[in-house]
């Protein structure tokens, strides 16, 4: 996943310490947000986009490459 984080935040002129205080979160974890490193619960993400002005999907890129739903095998015994 990748995200667009580190972009909305320059241009709000927030450090990753602001944005993390603003959402309750370790400046850690907004660097590894926006390393790609770390997958973010639904609430944070939203989070993180009201905080930013932004909408989720706006964000965070998922990586199209994989498989859905339609796709996946399940095996049976």
């Amino acid at each position: 996943m990748q995200t667009r984080i580190k972009e909305y935040r320059t241009q709000l002129s927030l450090t990753q310490e602001e944005l993390a205080r603003k959402v309750g979160v370790r400046r850690e974890t907004i660097v590894f947000l926006e390393q790609g490193k770390y997958n973010p619960s639904l609430r944070l993400a939203h989070d993180i986009a009201v905080a930013l002005g932004a909408k989720i999907d706006e964000l965070f890129i998922f990586d199209d490459e994989v498989p859905g739903p339609e796709s996946r095998v399940v095996l049976v015994d």
